[in-house]
């Protein structure tokens, strides 16, 4: 693709695309091979505690469900406990109330955790396709002892457990099982306004896990149809649902302060106490139209980002997104490709938000303001990030979004979207067009074609002027395009996939790491299920796949076979296997002149889990290979080790210990070895409070006779942080803790401190 056609191919690429999708809405319905069951859900006029007991009279009137079906690792099969559901809803809320029975009740896990932390526990829990989308519902889920969890489901896209939202619940063990209740207030929902009747679709779920981790559900899962929420009941009534414009003020008081030095040979420097006032504001304009604001807002990482190792990468690494502003209705701007990585937007003096649905039409909007702009490069081999230099000028940058998709047919969508940066002699804009479209049950189609214009400042464009494939100009333009084929079915799956970036390619808002590149995938697999499930493994996957990968001008960047390997078995044990081969374009070192070259690499990996005993949980990841040394222009040898140990001591500790060992040889020598340690130890004391100590370190040993530029022999780095927590729910809580951070590199001996802190943070959450 050229620059000088993108507007004319972003037209006739949407108008194709949306002309045959239109056409063709009603052709396809995804076939279910049962009944949908439509329930009645009761309105009650009544008050009730949450208090996980269910002997109220009101129960009695409430719509009763049983959990019929064991959907995993069991087939449709009878399951091994009886669950009982109770709902009705009252105008402000939907209730649900559990009997989870139990033959042995002193094998349930009971644990306390953090919320949002209960997956390795026993716990029930409901999902809502609220707008009949038959594509993505609201999850959730309470353990035995009434901890919540809850999330979004999106097919294809998985779920995105960081989405929160504020609402009830309790639970109790009981000496037949245990017990739990649960209240969704309507205006922690969205769906459609209507004083009419209305369908959502549901799907109520316990998990019970044992040798095997088993899911029991009201409905049956077809396997042979890829789509879940499809595949839900239909929960008729919420008339009586009262129309909700809820307003929610969050105000944050941040109270820290902060030591800071560059080197151990520096002194330090103190910030003073520094106080942070900052306020939220959540307004539901209707049921399905919510308006977000922030204004001096605190968008701190309270929880450390795990420690990655950044040795022999060309790549850019990725972190998830935490905050609450950016996490509310953020499945609203999903597409194909990431064009809106909030983590890019690090230090905003404001920001608003708003999204809604309403009859098939999505739409999301949002303004902030950065005062550290950072982004990232892409190029052909590899991309950096980059911030700008505070020395050179203003920093801050506007961000503004604009999304916008229409839901047709049977889960068909096509959806708009423009994202724009802007700052002193800087801009940076991308138009999109993206669509989804099923053929059937198990066959759907995607495309997405993004055209970008960007303006760079001077200091951006000489930080990249000795660059040889991160290619940064004054003004740059350039197109993207790619489309997916998809198929999935009980025992087979097949996928194909084209992707087609120009050099000239920069979403500075999203996470697209690579350009001038066009690249083909075609892969697929099967998978195979027991007769039975007593014969100690639930299913066998094997799988493979080849793509090509070449740049604009046809030269070959990249060719690759992988073969795959997966079985599931029992103590909830996982294995994979897999080992391939790759043709890597890389630089090569003549007489003092880099030019491209061909690289073979081969690599095979391992990774095995199990739980010898429930509260145990065991993993080992080893790789080893040929690959690149990206330093030193030349093919080497790796090995990597990464076990993980999480042990749930009791009801009230939990330990967690990542160790990831990386041995890296070439030219017959030693080039480095890395090692990087994750570890957490959390005492929960109750629902709501626990205490947490964290350790990150990074040890990195080089063969400086083994490198062409002068490196440290050695590097370490190492943070700690002790953080107490007591949360009455995501938005109302309290922090205080303590970190600090240091480093040593060849000028010193040992790790010294270069940064220490202690901080406290308050937010309370006022609905009215």
């Amino acid at each position: 693709m050229t620059r000088s056609r993108s507007t004319f191919a972003f037209c006739v690429h949407s108008l194709i695309l949306l002309l045959c999708l239109t056409e063709t809405t009603n052709a396809q319905e995804i076939n279910l091979k049962r009944q949908i069951n439509i329930y009645e859900l009761p309105h009650l006029e009544v008050e009730i505690d949450i208090d996980a007991d269910l002997t109220e009279d009101v129960w009695k009137q409430a719509l009763k469900i049983d959990l019929n079906y064991e959907t995993d690792p069991g087939e449709n099969t009878t399951p091994l406990a009886r669950t009982e559901a109770y709902l009705f809803e009252n105008g402000d809320a939907i209730h649900i109330g559990f009997i989870a029975y139990d033959n042995d009740p002193e094998s349930i896990r009971d644990y306390l955790t953090d919320r949002d932390k209960i997956w390795e526990s026993d716990f029930v829990g409901i999902k809502f396709d609220t707008f009949g989308e038959k594509r993505k519902a609201f999850q959730f889920f309470v353990n035995a002892l009434g901890i919540q969890a809850d999330a979004t489901q999106e097919d294809f896209r998985g779920d995105d457990s960081n989405w929160d939202a504020l609402w009830d619940s309790a639970g109790k063990i009981t000496d037949f099982g245990y017990v739990v209740e649960m209240a969704i207030p309507f205006k922690s929902l969205r769906f459609p306004q209507s004083s009419e009747p209305q369908e959502w679709g549901f799907e109520i779920l316990r998990f019970y896990p044992r040798a095997f981790r088993h899911r029991f559900a009201n409905t049956p899962v077809d396997r042979n149809i890829s789509c879940r929420v499809c595949q839900f009941d239909r929960l008729r009534g919420f008339a009586n649902a009262k129309p909700s414009e809820s307003l929610q003020f969050t105000p944050t008081l941040v109270i820290g302060q902060t030591e800071s030095r560059e080197d151990a040979f520096s002194p330090w420097e103190d910030s003073g106490i520094d106080n942070e006032v900052g306020l939220d504001f959540r307004w539901g304009i209707t049921q399905d139209i919510i308006l977000n604001a922030t204004l001096n807002p605190d968008f701190s990482q309270v929880e450390a980002d795990a420690a990655q190792l950044d040795v022999n990468n060309t790549d850019s690494l990725f972190l998830e997104e935490k905050r609450p502003f950016f996490l509310d209705g953020r499945d609203y701007f999903n597409t194909l490709r990431n064009l809106v990585y909030t983590r890019n937007i690090a230090a905003p003096d404001y920001g608003v938000k708003v999204t809604g649905q309403s009859n098939g039409h999505s739409f999301g909007a949002f303004v902030v303001n950065d005062e550290t702009t950072q982004m990232i490069i892409p190029g052909r081999l590899g991309s950096s990030s980059y911030s700008f230099d505070e020395a050179l000028g203003d920093t801050s940058s506007e961000n503004q979004v604009l999304r916008y998709s229409y839901d047709f047919g049977n889960k068909n969508t096509a959806g708009l979207m423009y994202t724009h940066r802007s700052a002193d002699n800087y801009d940076n804009r991308t138009f999109s067009f993206d669509g989804n479209y099923w053929l059937d049950e198990f066959n759907s189609v995607s495309l997405q074609y993004i055209a970008t214009d960007t303006e760079s400042p001077a200091q951006m464009v000489d930080a990249f002027a000795d660059e040889t494939d991160l290619i940064v100009d004054p003004t740059m333009s350039g197109d993207l395009l790619v489309a997916e084929y998809k198929y999935r079915s009980r025992n087979w799956w097949a996928d194909f996939s084209y992707l087609d970036i120009d050099e000239g390619f920069r979403a500075d808002l999203g996470f697209i790491r690579r350009s001038d590149f066009n690249k083909w995938v075609i892969g697929g697999g099967h998978r195979w299920f027991p007769d039975n499930g007593n014969n100690g493994w639930t299913r066998i996957a094997l799988s493979g796949d080849y793509d090509r990968t070449e740049d604009q001008s046809g030269e070959l960047l990249e060719e690759e076979l992988e073969m795959r390997f997966a079985v599931n078995g029992a103590y909830q044990s996982e294995f994979r296997a897999g080992a391939g081969i790759r043709d890597r374009l890389w630089y090569a070192l003549d007489n003092g002149d880099l030019n491209p070259e061909l690289y073979r690499e081969n690599f095979h990996y391992m990774r095995g889990q199990f739980r010898p005993i429930g509260e145990l949980e065991l993993e080992l990841f080893t790789e080893w290979g040929d690959k690149v040394d990206v330093d030193n222009y030349r093919i080497g040898e790796q090995f990597r080790l990464r076990p993980e140990i999480e042990w749930q001591i009791n009801t009230h500790w939990l330990t967690r210990l990542e160790y990831n060992f990386v041995d890296f040889d070439a030219a017959g020598a030693s080039l480095f070895r890395a090692k990087i340690i994750n570890y957490r130890l959390t005492y929960q004391f109750d629902v709501r409070s626990f205490l947490r100590f964290t350790l990150q370190r990074t040890d990195v040993s080089q063969n400086q006779a083994n490198y062409i530029d002068d490196v440290d022999a050695e590097y370490k780095s190492q943070s700690m942080q002790l953080l107490y927590s007591y949360k009455v729910n995501p938005q109302t809580l309290f922090f205080a803790g303590y970190s600090d951070g240091g480093f040593q590199d060849d000028t010193v001996s040992s790790i010294e401190k270069t940064d220490r802190a202690v901080f406290m943070k308050f937010s309370y959450a006022w609905q009215l």
